[in-house]
Parts: C-alpha cells; sequence; structure tokens
C-alpha cells in the first residue's frame, strides 16, 4: 500500500556547521561542517567578548572566522543556517530552527528562548565599520567639486545618527548618555539594567 499521510515530520541532523545563502537562495560556500575545525581564533575572540565559551563548531564562530579571514562571500551573506534548517526550509518554505539548534548556532537567551541579544549587540558592535568599499572618483567630486578630495578613501557602513552620535561623544557605557540635535532632538542613555516599565 502507498503511504499517503504520516502524524508528523520533524527533520534532525548535525548541529552547529556553516550554510550562507544570497539573497536568491543560492549556497555561497561549500558546507562546513561541525568538525571543520578552523574557527580556533574566531573561538577564542568570541569567547573573550561574550565572557561565554564559543566552541569552534558553533555557526557563529564560522561567521566570524570568514570575517576575519576577509572571505569574498561573506558581503553577499542573506541566510545562514544549519543542516537540518536547511533541509526543513526546503521542504516547508520555512525559515525556522528548533531552541536546541538555535542553541548550536549562538549563546541563547534561556528565558526568552531566542538568540541572546545583548550578546547579538556585541556582536553587530565588533563587526560594525568593517569595510564597505571605498570613495570612487565619481564620489569624490559629489563631496569636493573642486576637485582636491581623493579617490580610493576606505568607507564604513552607513549608520543612523543616534549611534554615531553616541560613539563620537564615546557615550556608550552604562550611566552615560549624549543629547542629539539633528534630524531631532533627543537624548540616549545607557541605562544599569531593563526599563520596569513605560515611563
Amino acid at each position: 500500500e502507498t503511504l499517503h499521510a504520516v502524524g508528523g515530520i520533524g527533520i534532525s541532523a548535525m548541529m552547529h556547521g556553516y550554510m550562507v545563502f544570497d539573497k536568491a537562495g543560492e549556497l555561497l560556500v561549500p558546507f562546513r561542517t561541525w568538525r571543520n575545525t578552523i574557527t580556533a581564533e574566531a573561538s577564542e575572540k568570541l569567547t573573550e567578548l561574550f565572557a561565554y565559551p564559543i566552541p569552534q563548531r558553533w555557526s557563529i564562530a564560522h561567521l566570524y572566522q570568514a570575517i576575519l579571514n576577509g572571505e569574498a562571500h561573506v558581503p553577499d551573506i542573506d541566510y545562514m543556517i544549519t543542516l537540518e534548517g536547511y533541509v526543513h526550509w526546503k521542504l516547508t518554505g520555512q525559515k525556522v530552527l528548533g531552541i536546541g539548534d538555535v542553541a548550536g548556532m549562538f549563546p541563547v537567551d534561556i528565558h526568552a528562548h531566542d538568540f541572546d541579544q545583548k550578546m547579538v549587540e556585541k556582536f553587530d558592535a565588533l563587526v560594525a565599520g568593517e569595510d564597505a568599499g571605498s570613495l570612487t572618483a565619481e564620489g569624490a567630486k559629489l563631496l569636493d567639486v573642486s576637485g582636491n578630495l581623493e579617490a580610493g578613501i576606505p568607507m564604513c557602513p552607513p549608520e543612523g545618527d543616534a549611534g554615531t552620535g553616541m560613539t563620537a561623544t564615546n557615550s556608550v557605557k552604562v550611566r552615560t548618555g549624549n543629547v542629539s540635535a539633528g534630524t531631532s532632538v533627543f537624548a540616549m542613555v545607557v541605562l544599569e539594567k531593563e526599563l520596569k516599565k513605560v515611563h
């Protein structure tokens, strides 16, 4: 008799690893398994940054190592997933992952059952300012019609003015803040703990 339906299906495979795709859904580099112990530098640096052990096999270690190596595919990454997440995506069209697998990619907030957002912010800050191209000859003319400004100046990624103001005034530590008077006027204050209610 032919099987037409079952009560449910679940995909389980090797945790961790590195599968990255571009916006078109194309695999950017061959699958790197949890046994590809090529991420010692990234593992050590992330463990120090997070004050939390980041094994070489974790996906975030693979991603950061690719960044440290200056690998050409990194700017094209749109989606990163484990092998079982990839299979599930192909079977359902859904980009989801179970909490057990999430915990093999990046540190988890056990209360939120999601990636630890404070560590996500630390990682974002770590990679902020990565190479985002350089000033072209045409771009230089837009900034300086006299033609004195030279092309080739390295450029970091564009950012919102709030974060830029905090960085420029060194107001990124707890119990510091700054006031911005630009697009709008607002204060940015770095608190010691989360707000307990809306004020």
